[in-house]
C-alpha cells in the first residue's frame, strides 16, 4: 500500500503507540488493500483474466497427473522400497523447498525491509521497530511462499490417493504446511536483517554467494544420484534401488525441517499405530522452530532494525569510481562506435548486476537447465538412435527457449516503463528515444545468445551432434533470441506504464500478459516446425530412392528455416516499430 494512499483517522495514531494493538491495526489495513485489488479484478481484461486462470489451472492438473502417475508407478514396480523411496523424494522436495524458500525471503527482504516507501512511512509513525519487521515479515512470507502450496499441494495430494490415506491426512497437510513456510521466512527476513546490519555495503555480493553455493550443493547430490543409479543400472532392481537410496540419506537427518514433515505427513498416510504420537511430536517440533525464529527476529528487529534501516538508507555505501569501470573498458570499442546506444547498455547491465532479484532467478532457472543437460548421458537414455538423440535435443532447445521466453516477457519488458520517471533526464542528453528502445534490444539479445548458445552447445556436444543438427539448433537460437528480445521491447514500449515503479505490476498489466502469451507462442511454433523438419531428414528410413528423398528434405529443410527466420524476424521487427512510434509521440 503507497503512504499517500492511506489515510489515518484521528484515534488511529493514539492506536498506534499501544504495543498490543498495533499489529493488528496494520493487518487490517494490509487485509483492505487486498480487498481492494480483488474488487478491481472486475476492471481487468478478460483476456487476461482468462488466459491466466487457464494456465494456472493447467499448471496444477498437469503437476497433479505427473505426481500421481509417479506414485502409481512406484507403487506397482518397486514393492518392499517404496515408503523408504518415498520418504526420500519428500526430504529432497521439502530441503529444496526450505532452501529455495530461506534465499527469497531473504532477496525479499532486502526490499521490504529497507526500500520499500510505506516503510519509511511507518517509520516515521509511532511504532515499535519491530513489530514494523514482523508486518514485513508477513508481507514478504505471502509473496515467496504461495509456490509451496501451488507446487506441494498437487504432491502430497497425489500421494494421499495413491496410498489410499484416511481423510485427516488432507487436513493435516494444510496444518504442517503453515508453520514449514513461516520457518524459512522467519529464517530469510533474519538473514536479510544480519546481513545489512553487519555488511551494509556487501549483502547482494553475499547473497550471489550463497546462490551459487546452493546451486553448487544442488548440482553434487545430483550428480552423485545419477552416478549411483548408473554404477548399479546393470545389476538387479534391489541393488539399483538401494544405490540411489543410499546417497539421499542426508535428507533424513533428524534435525531438520524437511525431516519433521516428511515423517509427520508419512506416519499419518499409512495410519501407524502411533500416528496421533508421531504427528503431534514432528508438528511440534516444526510449530516450536517456526515460533523461535520469529521471537528471535521479533528481539533482534527491535534491537537493531533502526540502525540497520539507517545504513541501508544513507549514501556511506556509494563508492568513489575512479576512471572506467570493467564494463565500460569491456565494451570501450562498441561506446566509440555508438556511444549513445552502448551506454544505455552498461547502465541496464549494472542494474540487473546490481539486482539479486534478478540474477537469482537467471542463475537458478538456467542453472538448473545445465545441470539436466550435462548429465543426459547418466539418464540412460538410447541415444545410440537417432530417433532419440533428435528428440532429446530439441526438447532441450525448447526448455531453454522457453525459459528465455519466460525471462524476457518478466525482466525485458518493463526496461522501458521504469525509465518513465527519469525521462527528463534522458531528455538532457543528446538521444533520440529510439536510441533507448535500440539499448534495451541490444541489452536483451546479447544476454540472450550468451545464455541460449552456452545450452545449446553443451546439449549437442553431450548429445555428441556436431552435423547439421548443431548448426539448425544454434541457428534457431540466435533467432529465437532475436525474435524475443524485440517482441518483449517493442511490446514494453507500445503498452508502457510510465507511472509504476513495481515491475511486478507492469508484467501483469494487459501488454505483459500478451508479451508472455506471444512470446511462448513464438516458441512453439519454431521448435515444433524445425523439430519435425529434422525428424524427417535426419530419421525416417530414406526409403527406395534415397537421393531423391535426401533432396526433397532438403529442400524442405531449407524452406522451414526461411519461414522461421521470416517469423522471428517480424516478430522483432512489428513490436520494436510500433513500440518506437509509440515512444517518439508520448508526452511526459
Amino acid at each position: 500500500m503507497e503512504p499517500e494512499a492511506l489515510t489515518l483517522s484521528p484515534f488511529v495514531v493514539p492506536a498506534l503507540s499501544a504495543r498490543g494493538k498495533t499489529f493488528l491495526l496494520l493487518l487490517r489495513y494490509r487485509l483492505a488493500g487486498v480487498r481492494n485489488t480483488i474488487r478491481q479484478l472486475k476492471h481487468e481484461s478478460v483476456l487476461k483474466i482468462t488466459v491466466v486462470t487457464i494456465l494456472g489451472t493447467t499448471f496444477w492438473v498437469g503437476l497433479f497427473l505427473l505426481f500421481w502417475h509417479m506414485f502409481k508407478f512406484l507403487n506397482e514396480n518397486v514393492g518392499p522400497f517404496r515408503l523408504d523411496l518415498v520418504s526420500r523424494i519428500f526430504g529432497l522436495f521439502f530441503l529444496a523447498l526450505t532452501f529455495m524458500l530461506v534465499f527469497s525471503n531473504a532477496v525479499i527482504s532486502l526490499s521490504s525491509l529497507f526500500k520499500a516507501p510505506e516503510t519509511a512511512f511507518l517509520f516515521s509513525l509511532p511504532v515499535r521497530h519491530d513489530t514494523i519487521f514482523l508486518y514485513k515479515l508477513m508481507e514478504s512470507l505471502l509473496f515467496s511462499s504461495w509456490a509451496v502450496f501451488a507446487a506441494g499441494l498437487p504432491l502430497l495430494l497425489a500421494y494421499g490417493i495413491q496410498s489410499h490415506a484416511a481423510w485427516y491426512f488432507y487436513p493435516c497437510v494444510l496444518l504442517y504446511l503453515v508453520p514449514f513456510v513461516i520457518l524459512p521466512a522467519a529464517l530469510g527476513s533474519l538473514l536479510g536483517l544480519l546481513l545489512t546490519t553487519i555488511i551494509p555495503r556487501r549483502r547482494t555480493q553475499v547473497l550471489g554467494l550463497l546462490a551459487l553455493l546452493l546451486l553448487v550443493v544442488g548440482g553434487y547430490v545430483a550428480v552423485s544420484v545419477l552416478n549411483a543409479h548408473r554404477s548399479a543400472s546393470e545389476a538387479g532392481l534391489d541393488s539399483s534401488v538401494m544405490a540411489v537410496l543410499t546417497p539421499l540419506n542426508f535428507t533424513r537427518h533428524p534435525l531438520t525441517p524437511n525431516f519433521w514433515i516428511t515423517e509427520g505427513l508419512l506416519a499419518v498416510s499409512e495410519s501407524r499405530a502411533d500416528w496421533v504420537r508421531a504427528a503431534g511430536l514432528f508438528l511440534g517440533a516444526l510449530s516450536s522452530s517456526a515460533a523461535f525464529f520469529l521471537a528471535l527476529g521479533w528481539f533482534l528487529s527491535g534491537w537493531v532494525y533502526e540502525a540497520a534501516y539507517s545504513l541501508a538508507s544513507s549514501a556511506s555505501s556509494a563508492r568513489k569510481v575512479v576512471g572506467r569501470t570493467l564494463l565500460e573498458r569491456l565494451f570501450s570499442p562498441l561506446l566509440r562506435r555508438s556511444p549513445a546506444v552502448m551506454i544505455l547498455v552498461i547502465k541496464d547491465l549494472k542494474t540487473f548486476l546490481r539486482d539479486p532479484a534478478q540474477w537469482s532467478q537467471v542463475l537458478i532457472f538456467f542453472g538448473i537447465l545445465t545441470l539436466y543437460i550435462g548429465n543426459l548421458r547418466n539418464f540412460r537414455y538410447p541415444l545410440e538412435q537417432a530417433f532419440y538423440r533428435n528428440l532429446i535435443s530439441f526438447l532441450n532447445l525448447g526448455a531453454t527457449c522457453m525459459t528465455l521466453a519466460t525471462m524476457t516477457s518478466r525482466f525485458v519488458f518493463p526496461l522501458v516503463s521504469l525509465e518513465g520517471r527519469s525521462f527528463w533526464v534522458l531528455g538532457l542528453a543528446p538521444l533520440q528515444r529510439r536510441h533507448i528502445v535500440l539499448a534495451k534490444f541490444c541489452y536483451s539479445f546479447s544476454g540472450a545468445l550468451l545464455l541460449t548458445l552456452s545450452l545449446v552447445g553443451l546439449s549437442n556436444y553431450v548429445l555428441r551432434d556436431a552435423g547439421e543438427v548443431l548448426w539448425i539448433q544454434l541457428a534457431t537460437a540466435v533467432l529465437l533470441s532475436l525474435g524475443l528480445s524485440g517482441l518483449s521491447v517493442g511490446m514494453g514500449a507500445f503498452f508502457p506504464s510510465f507511472n509504476e515503479r513495481n515491475p511486478s505490476k507492469i508484467v501483469s498489466g494487459f501488454g505483459g500478459t500478451l508479451t508472455l502469451i506471444l512470446a511462448i507462442t513464438l516458441v512453439v511454433f519454431t521448435i515444433t516446425g524445425e523439430g519435425l523438419v529434422c525428424h524427417r531428414y535426419l530419421v525416417l528410413p530414406a526409403g527406395d530412392d534415397p537421393a531423391r528423398v535426401e533432396a526433397q528434405a532438403r529442400t524442405i529443410l531449407i524452406a522451414a528455416m526461411a519461414a522461421v527466420a521470416a517469423l522471428n524476424l517480424l516478430a522483432a521487427y512489428v513490436p520494436m516499430k510500433l513500440g518506437i512510434r509509440s515512444l517518439e509521440q508520448a508526452e511526459f
